[in-house]
């Protein structure tokens, strides 16, 4: 075969390879976090964590795309204190009797080169839906013992006044600062 024929029969493959089918990945509630950080009194940050996230990653490295659809039962709200969590699962704040969960939706992937480095989206809270945006700070996708997975971890931020919950204003901070240690599997 000639360097013509054969520069032509890899240019004519190059786009099936390049066409990568997207991953889904179902989340790992067992080794994923999503953490919080709050201004409490003025004087220190309190912080906290939720367990038994669930959803789903749709991930395209090579068309640049995908979606992340996560939900976070407000219930599991722990910050080591008992009192203090039974007092946010409570009607003044997350109402976690009426809305169980918090939802959050991608809607855009930014990258840069070829690392994602945003993802945006609508996350939705005590039925009250805003925008949001998480900075990626890694993400990894591989195989990991005997299956393929990903793990990411990003870092946002969300203003709870904006979602109802506005009682200890200003004993408790507006600002909430999120992070995401993801785990998911692939499906």
């Amino acid at each position: 075969m000639s360097w013509g024929r054969m520069l032509l029969a890899v240019a004519t493959l190059a786009p099936a390879f390049a066409c990568a089918e997207p991953v889904v990945y179902r989340i790992d509630g067992a080794h994923t976090r999503a953490e919080f950080t709050i201004e409490h009194l003025g004087v220190f940050n309190a912080q906290g964590r939720f367990g038994a996230v669930s959803g789903r990653i749709v991930f395209d490295a090579v068309a640049h795309a995908g979606s992340i659809d996560l939900d976070i039962p407000v219930s599991s709200v722990a910050t080591g204190y008992e009192m203090r969590d039974d007092f946010i699962r409570g009607v003044t704040m997350f109402d976690a009797a009426r809305y169980p969960s918090m939802r959050f939706r991608s809607s855009r992937f930014e990258f840069d080169g070829d690392r994602l480095v945003r993802v945006d989206g609508e996350l939705t809270l005590r039925d009250v839906a805003r925008p949001v945006s998480f900075d990626v700070l890694r993400i990894e996708c591989g195989q990991e013992a005997r299956r393929e997975a990903c793990t990411a971890e990003a870092e946002g931020a969300i203003r709870r006044r904006e979602f109802g919950m506005d009682n200890w204003w200003p004993l408790i901070g507006d600002a909430v600062a999120l992070r995401l240690r993801l785990n998911a599997v692939r499906e």
